[in-house]
């Protein structure tokens, strides 16, 4: 399952915990750091057609958008705290896709630079 703790991280050039009120996991990072994916998870984890996939990205703080993309088709995923991004996608029953797609998911800041992770997965 997929939550996002409303616990406090640590700030990255300073070390102390709780004076930032980021949620926990999310790096703080300036406006001119680079922006970075640091986790991204989903569920269930080995989806099959039909099935509604929950998917979290994990982002430094300056993650202003995010979005997913599988083939031509590009989502973009609601930011629901600094550096924390969910949504719920629907997998097509039917066999329009392979079962094997690449999903690319793409962290933007406010300027335009961006950061990508690519991943795999497998539909039942």
């Amino acid at each position: 399952m997929l939550l996002a703790a409303g616990c406090l991280a640590v700030r990255a050039d300073d070390g102390a915990a709780g004076h930032n009120g980021l949620p926990a996991g999310v790096p703080y990072a300036s406006d001119t750091d680079p922006v970075r994916i640091t986790a991204v998870n989903f569920s269930p984890s080995e989806p099959k057609r039909g099935d509604t996939v929950t998917a979290e990205v994990t982002c430094s703080s300056n993650a202003a958008a995010v979005t997913v993309a599988v083939g031509t088709i590009r989502v973009l995923v609601p930011k629901k705290a600094p550096g924390i991004f969910r949504t719920q996608l629907h997998v097509p029953a039917f066999a329009f896709y392979s079962s094997h797609q690449t999903v690319i998911i793409t962290a933007i800041r406010t300027d335009g630079a961006t950061a990508q992770r690519t991943i795999s997965v497998d539909i039942r």
